[in-house]
């Protein structure tokens, strides 16, 4: 189909023409900061099964309490943006892969569930706790999720696998499938994609489902849980901290004077305060 489309300018009154470059270049900015910012991942509130194996508890009593962001050095959070832009192509690549594989293989059957609901992997108190699968293979009966990381990460992962938060979140991801869709599960795999090489440096990883590793995650959160729901925040104080990235921790105020303003943080006087850049958490 030809296109009938013919480009125009804007009427004078709107256009400014010969403004500023770098009032343009901030604008730019912050559009894409505020796009960012406001995606319905980043104002969700309840906590999810990407987030329940987090190694602080102190994070995770923070989140279940719906505790306001202390942060105020984390920037943009431009890399897990980047993951997500990718996420968004690779579930394009996986739909289109489907539609081969009917053609071809099965007429009228898909191979892959892409970017589906599993349905509720467990409770966290009265809560019903599910959340989106990247990938299932119904050939292989793979539950499969995509990690897009930087060369240090990629490094630690190719040489100790994926750490509990991920392992956990692989795990629970699995038990959703099966629990609540009847699905079988034989395997999680974490695909880590790096974002900075080339395809060929990517760490496959996986293991046997079991369901085990789910519900030692879902009893660690819940205990928690219980201490938030009888203490509130005076709970914080008894949860311990983890060596985990803190300055990337929505909840991290070094400068705080209470639980109430903030955490200071697994070891204050060793983290860096990071460059107000658009390099924010990973």
């Amino acid at each position: 189909m030809v296109s009938t489309w013919v480009p125009s300018t804007l009427p004078p009154k709107l256009m400014q023409r010969g403004g500023n470059p770098t009032v343009l270049g901030r604008e730019l900015l912050g559009i894409i900061g505020d796009a960012i910012a406001n995606q319905p991942r980043s104002l969700q509130r309840k906590i999810g099964p990407s987030e329940i194996g987090h190694p602080c508890p102190r994070r995770l009593g923070y989140k279940l309490l719906g505790a306001p962001d202390f942060n105020t050095r984390q920037g943009v959070p431009w890399k897990p943006f980047i993951g997500t832009c990718v996420h968004t192509e690779l579930g394009n690549i996986f739909d289109r892969n489907n539609l081969a594989y009917s053609a071809q293989v099965s007429p009228g059957d898909e191979r892959w569930y892409v970017e589906h609901k599993v349905g509720s992997v467990g409770q966290v108190g009265p809560d019903e706790i599910d959340g989106s699968c990247d990938l299932y293979d119904r050939v292989t009966c793979t539950v499969i999720d995509w990690k897009i990381v930087g060369p240090a990460p990629l490094k630690s992962y190719r040489a100790s696998g994926p750490g509990m938060q991920y392992h956990s979140q692989a795990h629970l991801y699995g038990r959703g499938w099966h629990r609540h869709w009847g699905l079988p599960v034989d395997t999680v795999m974490i695909a880590f994609l790096p974002r900075n090489d080339e395809l060929d440096k990517a760490h496959i990883w996986w293991e046997p489902y079991d369901e085990r590793v789910a519900l030692d995650a879902l009893a660690r959160v819940n205990a928690i849980h219980t201490a938030t729901t009888a203490l509130g925040i005076d709970a914080i104080k008894q949860l311990p901290t983890a060596d985990a990235y803190c300055y990337r921790c929505p909840y991290y105020n070094p400068d705080s004077s209470g639980p109430r303003h903030g955490c200071p943080g697994h070891a204050p006087q060793s983290l860096p305060k990071p460059p107000l850049t658009l390099e924010g958490k990973s």
